[in-house]
């Protein structure tokens, strides 16, 4: 079979026309839809440039009316002469005009068409442009839905114009009077203005009925019943954007929602129209893209072909030296060359491990096997005699290396396997072959045998700790990692060797007692048995009590005595995770005893279990607790007592605002939130930053003051509702406060 010498060379054009596609396509796909939401991310923003500007015209023109009218009520005429009765005499007459003279003051270019009317509820009659008229009560009642009105000023409208409604006194629950500003629909429709090229502007009420607005179409509609608010609900106090499909065409509608008087301005854009830049934006993209393919394929041909001549040189000379079988098996040039080139290989590569062995291999293996399973003693001995290891060794020990934290380190735990394969490195550099065996990696720890011909044990021992600390150090400075090592019994026999491995990797569990970077040898560091053990019980139970309280500055202090305690103690290494079991039963129930269900505070109490027996020293076991812990349940207990704070703050001041007219004290509060008066006073303080009385003393003051403006009770009759004892009492008291007494505040507020 003879491959033909073109068929890598399409694959290669193919390719390169594909990689030179799909990032044209993309990217022309980017940029189109790139720029159509630029567009109309831009019209909607200009939108609501367009209606903050219109709300802002609109509402300065309702605030001067708004003001105009307070400054109009609060005459000492217009009060006056709702507090009397207008006749038809010489006086009345007068008062009537001065009344129609101040209103005509307040008429200005700015306040546009405006009318005011006047109406006394007490007298019956009703001054405005046209003069004094009296009410009849079919007349008033048409002023009840204003009376009834919970709100003190609000804007009221008709089918032609907006009226602005203002009780007299303002905050009164029976008014005497009304005053009534109206302006015309067409004053606000003239400050939106009829340019309709961009978008239509509309003006939606809290009933929300458009009442104004340059599209005379929708005008006196509920926005619900508009082609594009039937499925959208406007948030109150917002301002967002959505889209929505009329019968005619797409549509996009921004809309804000006033802060002073609740009315909504919507402004309405065709998508379609916005959709006919992008499509010209579109067509550019596309004749680019094309060309840009047309030069892509053409570059494609051009470089394929010359990138596959020296392939094609190389495959002719491969071929013509080459057997048929080879040739028949290949699909193409490269796998003809791939599979000549593998055969090649694949005879170096059984020449060399004929050469070369397993001996590496067989080495490890045989470590794993002597440490982890009884061998026969003259197996041992054979196979130590194979790899070249010595015989003659009078004392030997296991040492164990295990990383006692990652944790402050450059490293994280995805590394241990490459840290572990580094201390395995440098102990084999650090200690002769000659005083060892193969340093091997079992689990998360490193494990060698060490072997003297010196049949002085203490010199051994001496020696092994000599070499732990250079080892330590060594560490220490390349990698900067905390080690810990461990020894096991010095023995004679190699059949004890896999007993002094489990004895090295124990010796490493009293990390606990002694910490990080220890050295640790089995025989020191491991208690007798029978060595009575002590537990804490009362630091235990005064660090429970301190988590229910939430008192986190003393939880903090008791945690480290309480583990500092339990470590201090000779235990063996399960007696230290049974006490440290023991405290975490003890504070999970104390987390139910409080009330609070241990799943709300941790994924699972299985876990918690799985990360306390990780741990390996004492501090880490002390940071666990305090972080893993502790602290969730700190949290969620002061969330709960700042709940109940403000909630009892809340009804305290509630009872004030309700009850100030009445012989209401702290213990009456106490009494009726079955709390003690001391708590109240300490929660009341620390969420309001005044004791009660105080509190209770300036409601009463807010209030006197209010009633000394808005109608005519007496001092004493005020006096005698707030619960002073003399009309002196409370004279006295509003002076130090105000500077002055109740009389020369009520005169010197209507003077002014």
């Amino acid at each position: 079979m003879k491959l033909h010498a073109s068929s890598f060379l399409s694959k290669l054009i193919w390719f390169s026309l594909l990689l030179g596609t799909f990032p044209v396509i993309v990217l022309g796909a980017f940029s189109y839809l790139t720029a159509s939401s630029t567009l109309q991310t831009k019209v909607y923003e200009s939108n609501q440039q367009l209606l903050q500007q219109k709300e802002s015209q609109i509402e300065q023109l309702l605030r001067l009316i708004d003001y105009s009218a307070i400054q109009y009520m609060n005459q000492p005429r217009v009060i006056a002469a709702l507090r009397g009765s207008l006749q038809g005499d010489a006086t009345g007459v007068g008062t009537v005009q001065k009344l129609l003279d101040a209103m005509s003051k307040l008429q200005s270019s700015e306040l546009g068409a405006m009318s005011m009317e006047l109406v006394s509820l007490r007298g019956k009659w009703s001054v405005s442009d046209t003069g004094l008229s009296e009410l009849s009560t079919s007349d008033l009642s048409e002023y009840d839905k204003w009376v009834t009105d919970p709100r003190t000023s609000f804007w009221s409208g008709t089918p032609s114009s907006m009226k602005l409604v203002k009780k007299i006194p303002a905050y009164s629950a029976h008014p005497t009077g009304l005053l009534v500003m109206s302006i015309p629909l067409y004053e606000i429709n003239k400050l939106i203005g009829s340019d309709t090229k961009l978008s239509n502007v509309l003006i939606m009420n809290e009933e929300q009925y458009v009442f104004a607005g340059n599209d005379g179409a929708v005008l006196g509609k509920r926005f619900d019943a508009l082609p594009f608010g039937d499925k959208k609900e406007i948030v109150p106090a917002g301002q967002g954007f959505y889209t929505d499909r009329t019968a005619k065409e797409r549509v996009g509608v921004s809309y804000r929602a006033s802060s002073y008087n609740g009315w909504v301005y919507l402004s309405v854009v065709s998508i379609d129209e916005l959709n006919k830049e992008s499509q010209n934006i579109g067509w550019f993209t596309l004749f680019l893209c094309l060309g840009i393919l047309a030069v892509a394929l053409l570059i494609s041909y051009l470089g394929s072909r010359k990138m596959y001549r020296p392939i094609q040189r190389l495959y002719e000379v491969v071929r013509n030296e080459t057997e048929s079988a080879v040739t028949a098996a290949a699909s193409n040039e490269f796998e003809f060359m791939n599979e000549r080139f593998r055969r090649l290989l694949l005879q170096e590569h059984r020449l060399l491990q004929e050469m070369q062995g397993q001996s590496h291999q067989m080495k490890e293996y045989f470590v794993f096997k002597l440490f982890q399973s009884d061998m026969a003693k003259t197996e041992i001995h054979d196979k130590l005699a194979m790899f070249g290891h010595p015989l003659g060794w009078s004392d030997m020990c296991v040492m164990a290396i295990q990383i006692d934290t990652l944790a402050g380190t450059r490293f994280q735990e995805q590394d241990r396997d490459l840290l572990m394969f580094a201390l395995n490195n440098i102990v084999s550099e650090l200690i002769t072959s000659e005083c060892r065996l193969l340093p091997v990696v079992m689990g998360d720890s490193q494990v060698t045998l060490l072997g003297s011909s010196e049949s002085d044990a203490q010199q051994f021992k001496a020696y092994l700790d000599t070499m732990a600390e250079q080892i330590m150090g060594t560490i220490n400075r390349y990698l900067e990692l905390k080690i810990s090592i461990g020894f096991s019994r010095v023995f004679a026999d190699f059949k004890y060797i896999r007993d002094a491995y489990r004895e090295a990797v124990t010796a490493l569990k009293y990390r606990m007692k002694l910490g990080e970077e220890s050295i640790l040898f089995i025989e020191e560091v491991q208690p007798e048995q029978g060595v009575p053990q002590h537990y804490p019980d009362t630091l235990e139970q005064q660090l429970l009590d301190a988590l229910k309280l939430a008192d986190r500055e003393l939880a903090a202090q008791l945690l480290p005595q309480l583990i500092a305690a339990i470590a201090a103690d000779e235990r063996t290494h399960e007696a230290y995770f049974v006490s440290f079991v023991r405290l975490l039963l003890q504070m999970l129930q104390a987390i139910k005893d409080a009330g609070v269900n241990p799943n709300r505070l941790f994924a699972a109490e299985q876990e918690l279990f799985i990360q306390l027996f990780r741990l390996k020293t004492a501090k880490q076991v002390e940071i666990w607790f305090q972080d893993a812990v502790m602290e969730p349940l700190l949290q969620h207990l002061e969330q709960r007592r700042n709940e109940q704070y403000h909630s009892i703050s809340s009804e305290i001041i509630r009872m004030i605002e309700t009850g100030f007219d009445t012989d209401l004290t702290l213990e009456v509060c106490a009494r009726r939130m079955n709390y003690s008066p001391n708590y109240l006073t300490k929660v009341f303080r620390k969420e309001t930053g005044v004791n009660f009385s105080d509190y209770l003393s300036q409601y009463r003051m807010k209030m006197a003051k209010k009633w000394l403006i808005e109608t005519d009770m007496k001092i004493a009759e005020i006096a005698e509702k707030l619960k002073y004892n003399t009309p002196a009492n409370f004279i006295r008291y509003f002076r130090k406060l105000e500077g002055c007494t109740p009389g020369q505040y009520r005169e010197n507020y209507f003077n002014n």
